[in-house]
């Protein structure tokens, strides 16, 4: 008897868990149907939000991914540009590096910094004008919030992510060069010219590329997750944290497929 009733409680939390699955899922679709209704047929865009919400991203979370990729530049010099010098294969560091950047490094690491920063108190904002009742009285007002939230998120992840992404590569770069000269003495003439030999334009589109992909999934992910909480405060922070969970694991799993496909 305890055995059938411990069988039937896994079977009720396994049918939960699918079902608040099938229900997350239908939700972006709905979501994502929305967005593209408002921008191509209603053609109404609040261009203040949007530019709110691109200054969030761009300026808010511009410290923290700098950081973050910053700091990755100093770990390759300290592992990479020894060894290169003492095989001599100092004039390839800068290539490189630059290739680890701007392919991956960047637009990951730059994208989980944004998902820290913005897309998390996205979430948390959303939540809270679910739960209470927020969200119901817009609509009463007539002022959707697909409209007014989800599309100038949608607009600010496509444009902001590469603005960060360009400016970390850049700062990346900067500091890998100066960490490389103090400990190998690299001169600047042979660090950009390892750089201009191996870089192709079709590395940074593919940079640019894989931030704007992560920025509209990601803040499509968050709104999600903002509009679904249901109860009090402890959903909201619930609700967050899924958010930050599958939006990491969204950025990993979309740049595999973006590079398996772009190679």
């Amino acid at each position: 008897m305890i055995q059938r009733v411990g069988v039937n409680g896994i079977e009720q939390q396994f049918q939960r868990r699918l079902l608040s699955i099938n229900n997350f899922i239908f939700a972006i679709l709905v979501s994502l149907q929305e967005a593209f209704r408002i921008i191509f047929i209603q053609k109404k865009i609040y261009y203040t939000n949007f530019l709110e919400y691109l200054r969030k991203i761009v300026w808010s979370c511009l410290p923290i991914a700098t950081l973050t990729v910053g700091a990755s530049s100093i770990v390759y010099s300290i592992h990479v540009a020894p060894e290169f010098s003492e095989r001599g294969l100092s004039m390839y560091l800068g290539g490189l590096v630059a290739l680890a950047l701007i392919r991956e490094g960047a637009p990951v690491m730059g994208a989980l910094a944004i998902i820290s920063q913005f897309c998390s108190g996205m979430t948390a904002q959303i939540g809270s004008m679910k739960i209470t009742d927020q969200l119901d009285a817009m609509k009463m007002l007539r002022v959707y919030p697909s409209s007014y939230l989800l599309v100038p998120m949608l607009l600010a992840g496509l444009v902001g992510f590469p603005i960060v992404v360009l400016i970390c590569i850049l700062t990346g770069l900067f500091i890998n060069y100066l960490t490389s000269t103090l400990l190998i003495n690299i001169t600047y003439n042979l660090y950009t010219a390892s750089i201009f030999n191996v870089l192709k334009a079709s590395d940074i589109f593919l940079s640019l590329t894989k931030a704007s992909i992560f920025g509209f999934c990601v803040t499509l992910i968050s709104y999600t997750c903002g509009i679904l909480t249901t109860g009090g405060s402890k959903e909201v922070g619930n609700s967050t944290r899924l958010s930050v969970v599958i939006n990491f694991a969204i950025v990993v799993i979309l740049d595999y497929i973006i590079t398996a496909l772009w190679i």
